[in-house]
């Protein structure tokens, strides 16, 4: 599928696979998270942006069971989730990839993949969908290399390729593309367009604008806590609320 594909029967129509329903979450008397709602469809890559502590990594805790909400209630499939735990939320279809990279260093990308794709299935079949995977990130030839070997773009592939492993319907990315160089980026766009197209629906975190803007079908901003818009990247992007709180006057509007 297409971003124009995915466009067409984006917004108006086809299946909502996430709905997440007045979301909040509060820590003491600070509010990251303030009534947030937003609804993802299968087939569908949604950027999620906004300044730092506007409160998107904890959204996605939210969504992934990963915090306690304050409010709100979140669908996945049609099936209430809040309240599962994070890797029931998992098996269920709905995984997600963290800010900071977690990686065992003295593991193999082999027995890395293998104990992510471990949350469905049985060791022997483990095994085979690992080396599936790695050919899917393109790690196939890194597959008895250390984790602590590998370079930051590898790393970056091991982490899709760990979401990828738990067999997801969708998966949650926050910033896998921090740090990269632009070909490395490029890199790492290319393969979740593949994803996509092999039917994994995203919600994406990314502070590279033109990253966002070329990826996703529809993008959602966040700022202190609360939506302030969504819609189409090329509407999004010309919006002055969002000129005003995070992009900057600056921005070249094409």
């Amino acid at each position: 599928m297409s971003k124009s594909d995915a466009s067409a029967t984006g917004s108006d129509s086809g299946e909502i696979l996430l709905s997440a329903v007045d979301i909040s979450v509060q820590f003491g008397g600070l509010k990251a998270v303030d009534h947030v709602s937003l609804d993802v469809r299968r087939g569908e890559i949604v950027g999620l942006i906004g300044p730092n502590g506007a409160g998107k990594t904890t959204f996605f805790q939210a969504i992934s069971g990963f915090v306690r909400r304050t409010s709100g209630e979140v669908r996945f499939r049609g099936e209430r989730i809040d309240g599962v735990a994070p890797e029931e939320i998992c098996r269920r279809g709905l995984t997600r990839t963290f800010q900071i990279m977690e990686v065992f260093p003295s593991l193999t990308v082999r027995e890395t993949l293998t104990a992510a794709a471990l949350v469905r299935l049985s060791m022997a079949e483990a095994r085979k969908v690992a080396i599936s995977i790695a050919e899917l990130v393109r790690l196939d030839g890194k597959l008895d290399l250390t984790c602590r070997h590998l370079t930051l773009p590898d790393q970056k592939a091991l982490e899709i390729g760990k979401a990828m492993a738990t067999q997801p319907q969708m998966i949650l990315l926050d910033e896998v593309m921090a740090g990269l160089r632009p070909a490395e980026t490029q890199d790492v766009v290319r393969m979740i367009q593949n994803l996509r197209d092999r039917g994994v629906t995203f919600l994406v975190v990314e502070h590279n604008m033109d990253v966002i803007m070329s990826l996703s079908d529809r993008i959602v901003v966040m700022g202190t806590g609360r939506k302030i818009i969504e819609g189409a990247p090329e509407d999004v992007v010309r919006d002055p609320k969002v000129i005003e709180i995070y992009l900057g006057e600056e921005l070249e509007l094409a």
